[in-house]
């Protein structure tokens, strides 16, 4: 069973997957605009947008004329390109552990070195500081590490 949270979590999933649906590299990567990635597929170029649910692709707007595939989650409508459903997914709430999602990712880093800056955490995952800030405070929350400021620098450490 593939636990996510949200759409990030999903692509998270998907860097680590995308061989098992088919392609077999990653040549762009793009979180801010469609599509999403441009991924190698029998040797062409295909752009992919990922969702959720396949219905997010109209409800965020996104033109049909700029992907050739959709990977979603859940498929609960058809679309004039292929949509291609991953299996086995279940949404679970912000409480519950997602092997996928920033907090874990970031609490993996723990297992090679047990201190950490957030922008070492950041360039780790290469993610902003802001989405690596949020990742360490939800497992600060959840007492998993703890947090140490001196003058000029916030340290993240294992418990």
């Amino acid at each position: 069973m593939i636990k996510i949270r949200n759409e990030s979590d999903f692509r998270n999933w998907f860097k680590e997957n995308y061989r098992k649906l088919g392609f077999s590299d990653i040549i762009t990567s793009n979180s801010k605009c469609c599509p999403d990635f441009v991924m190698l597929e029998n040797g062409h170029q295909v752009k992919v947008e990922l969702e959720v649910k396949s219905s997010n692709f109209c409800l965020h707007h996104h033109s049909l004329d700029d992907v050739d595939k959709v990977v979603c989650a859940f498929k609960d409508v058809e679309l004039s390109v292929p949509v291609i459903e991953v299996d086995n997914v279940k949404i679970v709430g912000i409480k519950d552990n997602a092997p996928y999602s920033f907090s874990e990712l970031t609490y993996a880093l723990f297992e090679k070195e047990k201190i950490f800056t957030t922008s070492e955490v950041a360039k780790s995952l290469n993610i902003n500081i802001g989405t690596a800030d949020r990742a360490l405070m939800e497992l600060l929350i959840k007492d998993r590490i703890m947090r140490i400021k001196k003058v000029g620098v916030t340290l993240w450490l294992l418990r």
